[in-house]
């Protein structure tokens, strides 16, 4: 194991929090699928950062020969590159200078098409990633000019990247970003400092389907930070996988290439540091996530609940998300399965890499619903308690305080959501690209054909703006803003963005089939440019109506009124839940001559009075303290104030009984009043 010191396990800590070990794939394998195809999907999560949010389309060329691919330290932020060879939409504007390479391979004589992102997305012939961060045992870091300690030249963006421009199939793929990964050296955007490295965040893992097969990729820094260790597993065409910040694949046959690819000497390091033997597995079989992923030892911290905290946080922070996905998709095989399990290197028992799901039984519109998950319903629901507030919010967006030992449960659907994407791998110029931009919960997905001949509309990679500034003129402003306003009241106006998302992805639904018939009959050119045509004119229509959306909503949910006319009846009211208003931590009761009481108030630290005025008739409980306020006149004056309280509270007990009787009696979900 990995020794870490306390610094490095809150660091270790705060990144999985903060920073991009994020992103989660749900991925189905052909037989599996409704459509008979595979479908891969991909939620981006690193929005605390900033993010470049532009879908380019990065086109289909031709190289002359002794031409090179460059490779490229890719920027979080906008613009995530700087590159007219790569893409006319990467090309420099208002100032902008070419990004400086820090690497180069042989190009070869020609390459696909493709939707662009952080991650390469899906070619033109359907070729289809998505991509989530994982731990690892090794750190490797980019060989920029700002870091000397940095040996290597290929990262995750560039490898999916160089993936859809070089291959058709997923076996091809896998093949080729291993090879170019242990030539160049693989380097992860999240290793960390030297000093400290952050293995929680330094390693990658892609699903990659064709229109025949799923792969799973993993792929970490080799010894000595540098080349690369990686290996990949075909997914059962029967099968449902889910990938959540962690390596999926395990029991690895090294003498099946039909199932299993690797780099050469896959279990040599492995050996050489104690991780692993060849006594701890079946002659031919090497437990790759056994092995090589990260379990902190934190047995020697000075804080051990630090320490258990990050131990649980690697465990869960994974395994339920994928309990959830396995349990959504496949409710059989989920259930067969212990949320509380966790999902660590060396968990007994563990979690599959992926479970048989029902034949023909899972949809694209099945997958983007699993994306927008909250565990709703279960025991996990981050729509419900008192950390959701009254109106069901599952966001959990701010610090808590600098040293609090916790965390929030990992929803699938997270608030920092920049964008998803769910990706049907078809054949021909069937391939669809459904993109959601934003947080799944509240957004739409609009389809993208792989073939398309060109690029989205201007709002789908504009220069107007971007995270750091609003502009109407970018459609991700249109999906975040209505995510934002969400947040005033989620139950209340959530359901209704849903309804919206739901019409326009049946309306989706519906214009691929339309697209797909009028590019019927054509030429090859002439039918990608009447798909991108078509699907152009959808999204630019939808987003429109989106914006819309979001100026109605601001109207009706405004001021804490649901309006519907300007009539006398035209306006509904909000209601707080019964549970919540009569909670003793809310403080809603009668009024009283000593003033409202506002709910249990914190104490200052270090002192509490010994009769507690907050302990009995509203449930209130603290510990014992001295019975004289340390602290002089000020300690005394709050004594006085919550006595005051107190007094107030017992004077009016038997009305808030009676009120809290009534108002549970009175208690209903909203009215919807008819426009």
């Amino acid at each position: 194991m990995v020794r870490l010191s306390l610094p490095v396990v809150a660091a270790v800590g705060g990144g999985l929090v903060a920073r991009s070990l994020a992103c989660t794939i749900v991925a189905v394998g052909k037989d599996a699928s409704a459509s008979g195809y595979p479908i891969v999907s991909h939620t981006d999560d690193s929005g605390a950062d900033t993010t470049d949010i532009r879908w380019i389309r990065v086109p289909h060329q031709t190289w002359p020969e002794g031409s090179t691919r460059k490779l490229f330290n890719w920027a979080d932020g906008y613009p995530r590159v700087v590159s007219a060879e790569l893409s006319p939409e990467y090309a420099p504007t208002r100032g902008q200078k070419e990004s400086v390479p820090i690497g180069e391979i042989p190009q070869v004589k020609e390459t696909y098409a493709y939707w662009d992102m952080d991650y390469g997305v899906q070619n033109e012939v359907g070729l289809s990633i998505g991509e989530s961060t994982c731990t690892a045992k090794t750190v490797g870091w980019p060989a920029t000019p700002d870091k000397p300690y940095g040996y290597n030249r290929a990262g995750i963006e560039d490898l999916s990247k160089i993936a859809l421009e070089r291959c058709a199939t997923a076996r091809c793929a896998v093949d080729t970003m291993g090879a170019v990964a242990v030539k160049e050296g693989f380097y992860s955007a999240d290793s960390g400092d030297p000093a400290k490295p952050d293995y929680s965040d330094s390693a990658e893992a892609l699903a990659v389907a064709d229109t025949k097969e799923l792969w799973i990729f993993n792929v970490m820094t080799g010894k000595n930070n540098a080349s690369a260790i990686w290996a990949a597993m075909r997914v059962p065409a029967g099968h449902v996988t889910a990938v959540g910040n962690s390596f999926t694949i395990r029991k690895m046959k090294l003498d099946d290439p039909d199932n299993y690819r690797y780099s050469p000497g896959v279990t040599e390091l492995a050996e050489e540091m104690g991780w692993w033997s060849p006594d701890d597995d079946a002659p031919g079989v090497f437990d790759f996530f056994g092995s090589y992923g990260f379990t902190p030892d934190v047995k020697d911290a000075p804080n051990p609940a630090a320490g258990e905290l990050l131990k649980n946080v690697l465990s869960f922070y994974s395994g339920r998300r994928m309990w959830r996905i396995f349990s959504l998709l496949s409710p059989a095989e989920g259930a067969k399965l212990d949320p509380n399990k966790g999902n660590l290197p060396k968990t007994p028992n563990p979690y599959p890499s992926s479970v048989p799901a029902p034949a023909g039984s899972v949809t694209a519109r099945m997958v983007m619903n699993v994306l927008r998950d909250h565990y709703e319903g279960t025991p996990y629901d981050l729509t419900a308690g008192m950390a959701a507030g009254p109106f069901g919010n599952p966001n959990r967006g701010a610090a808590a305080p600098p040293g609090t030992l916790g965390v929030w449960e990992r929803a699938i659907s997270m608030h920092r959501s920049s964008w998803s994407y769910v990706l049907e791998a078809k054949p021909g110029v069937q391939s669809v690209s459904w993109l959601g931009y934003d947080s799944p919960h509240g957004t739409a997905y609009l389809p993208f054909f792989g073939a398309a001949a060109g690029g989205a509309p201007e709002n789908f990679h504009s220069h107007e703006g971007y995270m750091s500034k609003f502009s109407t003129s970018v459609a991700w402003w249109a999906f975040n803003m209505i995510n934002q306003y969400t947040d005033t009241n989620f139950q209340l106006i959530n359901t209704e963005v849903r309804a919206k998302a739901k019409a326009i992805e049946d309306e989706g639904e519906h214009i691929v089939s339309t697209c797909l018939a009028s590019a019927k009959g054509l030429g090859s050119h002439k039918a990608t440019e009447e798909l991108a045509k078509c699907s152009n004119k959808f999204a630019e229509e939808k987003v429109a109506e989106w914006w819309e959306f979001a100026w109605s909503l601001f109207a009706k949910f405004g001021r804490y009124s649901i309006t519907y006319n300007e009539s006398a009846t035209g306006t509904g009211s909000w209601k707080y839940p019964g549970w919540w208003v009569n909670s003793v931590n809310v403080g809603y009761t009668l009024w009283s001559v000593d003033g409202p009481f506002h709910g249990i108030p914190d104490v200052p630290q270090g002192w509490e009075p010994s009769w507690n005025p907050f302990h009995g008739p509203f449930g209130g409980r603290a510990q014992q303290a001295s019975s004289t306020p340390a602290g002089g006149p000020a300690m005394t004056l709050l004594a006085a104030l919550a006595a005051s309280a107190a007094v107030g509270a017992l004077t009016f007990q038997l009305g808030v009984r009676r009120g809290r009787h009534q108002s549970t009696a009175d208690a209903a979900p909203y009215v919807c009043m008819t426009a």
